[in-house]
This record gives C-alpha cells, structure tokens and sequence, in this order.
C-alpha cells in the first residue's frame, strides 16, 4: 500500500501529514501504531516527532494526531499549524477551523514571521486548570504552584489541560537532565497522572514578555519544540503573575521562536493563540515494505529548498539568543 507522504515542521517538530482518515489504510489500532512507529523512527529511513492524519473531504477538516511512539494523542500545536497550513492552501482561504481531538480549532494565515516563513496562528479550545481535567489526583480541586508526590521536590508544578495533560515548573535556571528525569518520573506514577503528561520548565529571559521553554512530551520525550507545551507555558506563566493574559509573549525553544497570548473567550475562559512557522520540509511517495526496507538516502524526497533555506536565516537569531541568555 502507498502513501502520499508530506513531513512538515512547526518551530522544527518535524511532523507527518497523510491524507485520509487512519481507518482508511488500517484495519485496528495496531496497524496504526506500527505505522507510526515505522515513519517516526530516527533510526529508520525516515524520522519524525508525530504524526497527522487529515481528512479533508468535509466541510471542517479532521485531524488525527499520534506521537512517533504510536500513542494517541488530542492534538499537537505546532503539527496543528502546519495542518492548518495545508487546506488553507489546498482551498484558498486565509481562516477556517480543524476537528482534532474532540475539539474545533481556528486555525488563519497571518503574516510571515520573516521573508518566505509561512506562519500560521492557531486558536485552541480554552486551557482548564481543573485536576479532573488535567487528570491530576490532587486534594484541591487545581493544582497550582506545588510540589507533586514522587516527583523532584525542588519544583514546584502547575497542572494544565490544552486539552492534553501538561506539568509546568517557573525556574530560575533551567538544567536539561533535571527536566527529562522529571519527565521521565511522572511517566511512572499512575495513581497521580493516569494518563501521564507533558512537562515543561520555563525560564524567564530578557524581559518579562519574553521565555525560554523546553518540554519532555509524552509518548517522544525531548523534542525542539512542543506547541502545547508552549501554551500550557504562558498559560502557567500569566496564572502565577508574570505576564497579563492578553499580552504577547515571546516563547523560544531550542527548534524555534513563537507568539502565544491569551484572549477572552464568551463566557469568560482563556483562548490561547498561538503564532508561528509551518515549513513544508519535502512530499514522497512510499509504502510500508519500502519503509521497512530502504535505508536513508534510499527514499526520492522533493526538498522544499527555497522553504528551508528561509527558515534556517530566520531561526538562526533564535539560536544565538538562547545560548547568550542561558549561560
């Protein structure tokens, strides 16, 4: 069986896009998973962060995100943008909203970030930091700024639905190895994360409106960046007094650079909006036997050359900035 491939990036979390419905390829969620597995590999032929499959045969295109382990996922942010790019092009519009999840999500062409960056904002469903949301087992009805059993008790986290499940820990300075320990804990507590969760530190920059983020994401562990992870971020951020909600934040991580800022929703919830790139990195065309069999450089990908060649001047700024203020 063949499959149109289209690997795409937001703030270099590399993501798979096929078009169809998982439904339409396999025939139960094995299938799916080793699929998933096969393409995400780094070690393969391939290699990505997650993958999306995109149904774009309705009037609100659907999406169905799976983490390079093969778990299912409610969505990816920065995969989403590059979603959201994808039948913005295909049906020649600026804005329009993508099922993924169980949620709606607004997804708009915006400006571009530099010359030849697509960029592409998204809306999300309103973040809750109800426990039964995040799921946290907690004995207040949120856990805001407080230590968690079994993790590090120098951190202090903030549980956070985006709708996926999200830890946030403020540091003064941030140390990777801590952070994937942590991450790796809260995957081992089952009685306090059922479901486990994402976990990012945040440190401050320059100035207030602006942070460094890192995330160990369930399911992939470190990536360059995770668009969830940016806004459960700004969203603890402005929660525990840092920034006001509807105030441009400028988050960076190690893959990328973006805008996150909360608006009003109707009824009063918190919408986050999130800003950035949605690079188009190559298309093949391939199927699960040449997968399995081919080596890297085996594979005849269309390079979008002009696409990447923008995004690496535009994120080499990001670069310099984070090395200079992390020392």
């Amino acid at each position: 069986m063949k499959f149109e491939l289209l690997l795409a990036h937001g703030s270099r979390n590399d993501i798979f896009i096929v078009d169809g419905r998982p439904d339409r390829y396999f025939t139960d969620v094995t299938e799916v998973a080793g699929f998933v597995r096969l393409l995400c590999d780094r070690k393969g032929s391939l290699g990505g962060d997650g993958l999306y499959f995109v149904d774009d045969s309705k009037a609100v295109p659907e999406a169905f995100f799976f983490n390079p382990d093969g778990s299912s996922a409610k969505l990816c942010g920065n995969g989403l943008r590059c979603v959201g790019r994808l039948v913005l092009e295909r049906r020649g519009v600026d804005s329009l909203n993508v099922s993924t999840g169980g949620g709606l999500f607004r997804v708009e062409r915006i400006e571009d970030v530099a010359p030849g960056v697509w960029t592409v904002a998204v809306e999300l469903p309103p973040v809750t930091f109800r426990a039964a949301d995040v799921p946290i087992v907690s004995p207040a009805a949120e856990h805001v700024d407080a230590v968690i059993p079994g993790l590090d008790q120098r951190f202090r986290f903030t549980g956070v639905a985006v709708p996926n499940s999200h830890l946030v820990a403020i540091v003064d300075d941030y140390a990777e190895d801590e952070l994937v320990a942590v991450g790796q804990a809260a995957a081992r507590l089952p009685d306090v994360l059922p479901v486990g969760a994402n976990v990012s530190f945040v440190k401050q920059l320059s100035s207030p409106r602006e942070v460094f983020v890192r995330t160990f994401e369930r399911g992939a562990g470190l990536t360059p960046s995770c668009g969830s992870g940016v806004v459960a971020a700004r969203t603890v951020y402005s929660r525990l007094g840092h920034a006001p909600d509807g105030e441009a934040v400028l988050v960076r991580n190690p893959g990328g650079s973006s805008i996150c800022l909360l608006v009003p929703g109707p009824d009063g919830s918190l919408v986050p909006r999130l800003e950035g790139n949605a690079t188009f990195v190559y298309r093949t065309v391939v199927d699960v036997t040449q997968l399995e069999q081919a080596g890297r450089g085996d594979l005849d990908l269309e390079m979008q050359t002009d696409e990447l060649a923008a995004y690496e001047l535009f994120h080499e700024s990001n670069l310099q900035t984070i090395k200079k203020m992390l020392v």
